[in-house]
């Protein structure tokens, strides 16, 4: 019985840290981390305060966990995308369309981005060994595509891991976070689906045309 005891406790436990979690991540994403209260973030997640403060120390323990969560979570989607079944330029295109899509899926992700960084990332620094931890397999994907695509003479060498994917969350991340006033100031609808398409199409070529290797 006490073993069975310790199980139920420890799932529990369990259960109430991924519901706070949860309750905090909506919360930062509607009001950022200034605006989140605790009381609203245990309301939301029926827990009490004390919960909160047992599993993650203070508010800016949780928003900090729930900052680490939201990259473990893109990380592992990406992870699961098997891009070595595809050549070098259509793996290249599956991981433009992915970043693509994984951004609009998850408002919520962007929205803490943004938090975060109107803070410059002090939060962020804090965790500084964690989010290495995430992103490192994250590198290490495009590293290894990019090689390939050397090895295969499909792209040319001497990109850079890091800048390829600047590129790609720039090109899929400002269209996302931005498109209300952008549509505001060209006068389109950029959350039209024929627009995202379009806007998709194109970056996807962009980032095989700076691949490839140069015409001879």
């Amino acid at each position: 019985m006490e073993e069975q005891e310790r199980k139920r406790v420890v799932r529990d436990g369990d259960e109430t840290r991924r519901v706070i979690l949860k309750a905090g991540i909506a919360e930062f994403s509607r009001h950022g981390y200034g605006g989140a209260t605790v009381e609203r973030i245990v309301r939301r997640a029926k827990r009490n305060e004390r919960s909160l403060y047992y599993h993650f120390g203070n508010k800016e323990g949780l928003y900090v966990a729930a900052l680490e969560f939201l990259y473990e979570k893109q990380m592992l989607a990406e992870q699961a995308l098997d891009l070595g079944k595809l050549s070098p330029p259509e793996a290249m295109r599956a991981l433009v369309r992915f970043t693509w899509s994984y951004y609009r899926d998850n408002p919520e992700l962007l929205s803490l981005l943004n938090t975060e960084n109107l803070y410059k990332a002090q939060h962020l620094k804090k965790s500084s060994d964690r989010v290495k931890a995430i992103a490192s397999p994250k590198m290490r994907l495009l590293e290894e595509l990019l090689e390939r695509g050397v090895k295969s003479k499909d792209f040319r060498s001497g990109a850079s891991a890091d800048n390829v994917f600047l590129l790609i969350s720039s090109l899929c991340y400002l269209y996302v976070s931005n498109r209300y006033t952008l549509s505001n100031y060209l006068s389109r609808n950029l959350d039209s689906p024929d627009a995202r398409e379009n806007w998709l199409a194109y970056i996807e070529q962009i980032v095989v045309d700076h691949l490839a290797l140069p015409k001879k």
